[in-house]
């Protein structure tokens, strides 16, 4: 009697069917079906993918390159000085505004100067490595035409208005957060005479014995001052200061101090130098009295470093927040009591014994040399480029 077998295809299928798997690619065109549905899924899930996008995009702040502004914990980047400064900002500055705002936290970047500042955010300004920089006023208005900074919304900054005059920003970027100036600092325990002008750097009981860090925005401002000294005017010929510097190049002992100008002299590597008078106001207490700050009696130059937004920030609205702060009169205050800088909030009044010890000080502002920093942007670069080629490389 001939055998009952079910058919090889009916049992393939009954096989598919009990058990859920994909065993029907065996049945003719099935191969062709399944990547025809393949596709289809495919073609759905990155129309939602493409249109959740959109919608995330449509939702971040103008200028930035996705949220991060729309809610939860965030974390912005901070670029700023590195050693004092940096302890001292953080303590006052960076802790309190984390505190009031616990949805934030601030990390620090440090860096030397605004040179590095520069080039970091140039290198970077798709997806720039900070949200907020400080930047030295000279330099500054070259990274707002490059647009690697970005204007402020006073809606978002309300302090702006506290602002000093000379703190605020013609254009709308960011303004000055510290004044500082130039000084001459010296070894107490080695130096028994202290210096009151800047021609004593050409003393030559201080030959061999000189620190003098000026490739930078010091050097700019030291040739400011000499310029004063010589009866020039910085902005016709600065021959004269250069070839001032070139006479002192000899007595120099180090033009880039390690790990810095205040730390050389304190240590007794250097006898003499020229540095801000912040720091070495702040290293004068750490020091107990060994480095000492003096502001020459033909008068000083007053730098300002400003804060300001980054151009690209994935979270505008928490580094203006953070911007606001530091501009504001509590953490002024704060920060100046402790690092020796001078106050851009009107709002401000420090101790008394602080105030002396600034560029606020009644003595300071009476011996403060103008100068035109927004005219001094286009020349600053050619300037530094004299004093590396022609004072400490001649």
């Amino acid at each position: 009697m001939p055998s009952r077998r079910t058919p090889a295809s009916s049992r393939t299928a009954r096989t598919a069917r009990t058990s859920g798997e994909a065993r029907s690619l065996r049945f003719p065109g099935s191969r062709r079906t399944l990547r025809t549905t393949l596709a289809g899924a495919a073609a759905l899930t990155a129309t939602a993918l493409l249109a959740t996008a959109c919608t995330s995009n449509a939702a971040s702040p103008s200028g930035s390159a996705g949220g991060g502004d729309a809610g939860g914990k965030q974390t912005i980047t901070f670029m700023g000085f590195y050693g004092t400064f940096q302890d001292s900002f953080t303590k006052t500055v960076i802790k309190p505004f984390e505190k009031a705002n616990p949805g934030i936290t601030v990390k620090y970047l440090p860096i030397q100067n605004s040179a590095e500042v520069l080039a970091k955010l140039r290198a970077s300004s798709a997806r720039p490595v900070a949200d907020v920089s400080l930047m030295d006023s000279s330099v500054a208005p070259t990274a707002n035409k490059e647009k690697l900074f970005a204007p402020l919304d006073e809606s978002k900054v309300p302090n702006l208005a506290r602002l000093v005059d000379t703190a605020k920003s013609p254009d709308g970027y960011g303004p000055g957060v510290t004044f500082d100036s130039l000084s001459i600092l010296y070894n107490s325990k080695k130096v028994k005479k202290a210096p009151t002008s800047w021609n004593d750097l050409w003393d030559a009981q201080y030959k061999g014995k000189l620190a003098m860090p000026i490739a930078d925005t010091r050097g700019v401002a030291l040739i400011i001052a000499l310029e004063k000294i010589l009866g020039g005017d910085y902005k016709k010929d600065i021959d004269p200061a250069i070839a001032k510097l070139k006479q002192l190049s000899p007595a120099v002992q180090t033009w880039q101090p390690s790990p810095d100008v205040y730390t050389a002299i304190q240590s007794g590597d250097a006898d003499i130098a020229v540095g801000w008078n912040a720091r070495g106001q702040y290293y004068k207490d750490a020091s107990q009295g060994v480095v000492q700050p003096v502001l020459p009696k033909e008068g000083t130059v007053t730098q300002i470093n400003t804060i300001n937004l980054v151009n690209n920030s994935r979270h505008t609205a928490a580094a203006q927040k953070f911007i606001d702060y530091a501009i504001g009169a509590e953490a002024q205050k704060a920060f100046d009591d402790e690092a020796f800088y001078a106050p851009v909030n009107k709002d401000v009044e420090l101790a008394a014994g602080t105030k002396e010890r600034t560029t606020a000080s009644a003595e300071q502002q009476k011996h403060q040399i103008p100068v035109d920093w927004r005219w001094l942007t286009t020349r600053y670069t050619g300037w530094v480029d004299r004093i590396k080629q022609e004072v400490i490389g001649g």
